[in-house]
């Protein structure tokens, strides 16, 4: 990808020497005009927008193919599709459009602690605390955590001994009881 496009500014004043976006290639833009028509990264789009605007406010010129192309693209989206302009320009993501990270590995976590919590006494409420509190450091998570033991449950309930404890996510600490019928 476009490390150029990706990269933070330097903490130095902007001259027109030490420009943000002044090694940005052709080959750079049109991968940031990809990465905004398709796969729509809100960061990629700002850094775009943020080239145009830097090589105009210093009069310099700019790939004017490029910007017409990603003018066209957000143009079509707000007239055809009814897109809000955040949203053609790629600076928001649309709801239920974008690719979400893979969680099945974060969510088979989540519901095989909370059933070893609950094996070794917890009760529910607690057991979904507990779990969301290891896996989501920022307090929330409680319904991710939930929907996720709703939905694995019934699979990983069947599970014992050590292919169960595979499961259980780094530094979960449950009290291990034997699970015989």
């Amino acid at each position: 990808m476009t490390k150029k496009l990706r990269r933070i500014a330097s903490d130095e004043e902007p001259t027109i020497a030490r420009r943000k976006w002044r090694d940005v290639t052709r080959a750079d833009l049109d991968t940031a005009l990809a990465i905004v028509r398709y796969q729509h990264d809100p960061e990629v789009a700002r850094n775009l927008i943020e080239y145009f605007y830097e090589r105009m406010e210093d009069g310099d010129p700019y790939d004017t193919e490029i910007l017409h192309e990603f003018l066209k693209h957000a143009f079509s989206k707000i007239i055809a599709e009814g897109w809000t302009a955040d949203q053609a320009f790629g600076l928001k993501l649309r709801r239920g459009r974008y690719q979400r990270e893979d969680t099945t590995e974060r969510d088979v976590q989540a519901a095989a602690y909370v059933i070893a919590l609950i094996r070794s006494g917890k009760k529910y409420s607690e057991a979904i605390g507990d779990a969301a509190n290891l896996l989501f450091p920022d307090g929330e998570g409680d319904r991710t955590v939930e929907k996720a033991y709703l939905y694995y449950r019934d699979i990983i309930s069947l599970l014992i001994g050590a292919e169960f404890d595979l499961l259980l996510p780094d530094g979960a600490a449950v009290i291990k009881r034997d699970m015989k019928d």
